[in-house]
């Protein structure tokens, strides 16, 4: 049981195939996007950059807590310190963290020295004689896998465990993942004293200026925002045009900074998440799901809760559930 498939290449499934490599296990990663890191995105334009999907994260867990410790000695992580308005926003308790220079840097350090396959999109897996096959997008087939791990949002999931275990294909499909509509711009004013926000009673849940990060780059009279929709509202207009979700958006961010027009340096991005967070109500999954008859596992934050420690602590305790197995 030494050969492992991942497929996908978060958070989870980037933490979980390092903890095996790091124990012998020969593992292979599948990802369907042209990189690593999953929501851990960063866009980069003409001297702007924008992390347009995860926006920070929090450290509760100890083994967590070693993770990014070391990935401070690095350089790939910062603290962030954002004046937030807090009429809309909790005072914060604990310590935010960025990646450094952009929140991707998390993804690229975890996916070093793997075996990476990008652009390679899992349709179906398939198993024969006790070994796993990973058929493709473009018709070729991946064989000879011990185990699979399945490591990819609820409803990308689902289909691929249908065949195998269908309970668990069942529970997963009982588990939404929202979506999210992103706006990324890049203003010479300041717009405001604070640089993240979360508003009450608007279409956005979330806007950051992402240059007051720290590591980001510094161009003089430049301020780069993201601002999030909230998942009620990128449902509603999940399939609207972007030119319509722009203005609206753009109205929203408005109101809720107290202006009366914005003039971008450059055009408006926008980006739609299918699968930004889990979607709360269902009893959570604390624990990754690993079948040792099988060889099959499934782990990420969409199992319980939607922050970057947990997609962490998913894929690490998996690795250990499957290293435990196989030294039995």
């Amino acid at each position: 049981m030494r050969r492992v498939a991942v497929v996908g290449a978060g958070m989870a499934g980037l933490t979980c195939a390092q903890t095996l490599q790091s124990s012998g296990f020969e593992v292979t990663v599948f990802e369907k996007s042209r990189g690593a890191g999953g929501r851990l995105s960063t866009r980069r334009t003409d001297g702007a950059q924008y992390d347009h999907g995860a926006q920070y994260f929090t450290v509760r867990d100890a083994a967590f807590a070693s993770f990014v410790q070391a990935q401070l000695i690095a350089g790939t992580v910062a603290v962030w310190q954002p004046l937030v308005d807090h009429a809309s926003a909790p005072q914060r308790s604990e310590p935010w963290y960025v990646g450094a220079p952009g929140m991707s840097a998390l993804g690229r350090a975890q996916a070093k020295g793997l075996d990476l396959r990008t652009e390679a999109r899992v349709q179906t897996l398939s198993r024969e004689h006790a070994a796993w096959t990973l058929n493709l997008e473009d018709k070729s087939a991946v064989q000879g896998f011990d185990v699979v791990v399945v490591a990819v949002p609820n409803e990308q999931a689902s289909p691929l465990l249908a065949a195998h275990v269908p309970d668990w294909a069942l529970a997963l499909d009982n588990i939404a993942m929202q979506p999210c509509w992103t706006m990324m711009l890049s203003t010479a004013e300041a717009l405001t004293e604070f640089d993240a926000g979360l508003p009450l009673d608007s279409a956005i849940g979330w806007w950051a200026r992402n240059s007051s990060k720290p590591a980001r780059p510094v161009v003089a009279d430049q301020h780069d925002w993201v601002i999030q929709a909230t998942p009620q509202w990128t449902q509603a207009h999940l399939d609207t045009d972007k030119l319509e979700v722009e203005r609206a958006l753009m109205s929203a961010f408005l109101a809720v900074l107290g202006l009366n027009t914005i003039t971008p340096l450059q055009p408006v991005m926008l980006h739609r998440w299918l699968y930004a967070r889990r979607e709360p109500g269902p009893t959570p999954y604390p624990e990754p799901w690993w079948q040792p008859d099988l060889k099959l596992g499934v782990c990420g934050d969409g199992l319980s809760h939607s922050r970057v420690e947990q997609a962490y602590l998913s894929g690490l305790h998996l690795a250990q559930a499957i290293t435990a197995r196989a030294s039995v």
